[in-house]
């Protein structure tokens, strides 16, 4: 009798976690930053519509793949750009990095490509300072074996030499840094994107 009822305990128990981890609209893929309001705007990029929500800065996916292929091609993008992986949670279905660090260029890509930082006398401080950058990804299992995936990509600039401009400045996301991972998930894929 005692033994039935510890399982029943248990069930319930894990029943709550699950209940209290998934977001309150199945529709909606869980932020990789904590945010309070869920306001969004629909991207339509060639034949894919992406989803940006404001209040975290998020640019959202949706594909009907299993999850460890999600995760693995994810992975795999992010391995490419050579970030290291100080966030690292599978069963979270969370990974990026939140002590990134470059100036001039990453990926690739001049730094301004992705932030907007304002501007210097000598020209835009995301090309001329160092950025420390974070940049987060969150898996989220949706309804019909869909998976949500969002990215988030920020950054603060702080000037290498000090100076008149020597104030650390908040970074805004072009989002080009987030849809170029993206589209770069759905390529390991195989989902086909006409540019």
């Amino acid at each position: 009798m005692r033994k039935g009822i510890q399982d029943i305990a248990a069930m319930l128990a894990s029943a709550v976690m699950l209940t209290g981890c998934t977001p309150n609209d199945p529709e909606t893929a869980v932020s990789p930053v904590q945010a309070v309001t869920r306001t969004t705007e629909r991207l339509q990029q060639s034949n894919d519509v992406y989803t940006r929500r404001g209040d975290d800065g998020v640019l959202i996916t949706k594909v009907q793949e299993p999850a460890p292929k999600v995760w693995d091609a994810l992975k795999a993008a992010l391995a490419d750009r050579n970030v290291t992986l100080t966030v690292f949670d599978r069963s979270g279905g969370r990974m990026g990095d939140t002590a990134m660090v470059f100036m001039r260029r990453w990926s690739g890509q001049t730094a301004s490509y992705y932030f907007d930082c304002g501007q210097s006398m000598t020209g835009r401080r995301a090309d001329e300072d160092r950025l420390r950058a974070v940049l987060l990804a969150q898996l989220t299992r949706l309804r019909e074996d869909t998976i949500a995936v969002a990215v988030h990509f920020s950054a603060f600039a702080s000037p290498i030499t000090m100076g008149a401009s020597a104030a650390t400045a908040q970074c805004t996301s072009t989002g080009r840094g987030e849809m170029d991972l993206l589209d770069d998930v759905r390529r390991r894929l195989g989902i086909v994107q006409a540019r």
